[in-house]
């Protein structure tokens, strides 16, 4: 029953464009691995926490782009990395925080 909300309320919050809301908060069965979207949601009640998960979300996207041999920083590699997100887990991840991450220019 509580899956049923969960998904209705992320579905609502996305196909709205709205804001995300308590609903969108993951289960406490989701996968809290750091670094991935279900982590970063945690902290969707606070704007600077969740912008700060969502960039080290972004730091471990582009660890996976580098680990294939890609160019670091690469703002299409990073674009396509966030594509690899579903909805539900885009609303979990701040955008800006994740590009500020992920699009780190190689020193």
């Amino acid at each position: 029953m509580v899956t049923i909300v969960l998904v209705a309320g992320l579905s609502a919050c996305t196909s709205n464009g709205g804001a995300p809301t308590s609903a969108t908060v993951p289960s406490p069965t989701a996968s809290l691995v750091e670094g991935s979207p279900e982590w970063a949601g945690r902290f969707l009640g606070d704007r600077q926490r969740i912008k700060d998960a969502s960039r080290v979300v972004g730091r471990y996207a582009q660890l996976a782009i580098v680990q294939r041999g890609d160019r670091q920083g690469d703002p299409k590699l990073c674009d396509a990395e966030w594509a690899k997100f579903t909805s539900a887990q885009k609303v979990m991840v701040d955008r800006e925080g994740f590009d500020e991450g992920c699009r780190i220019p190689p020193q």
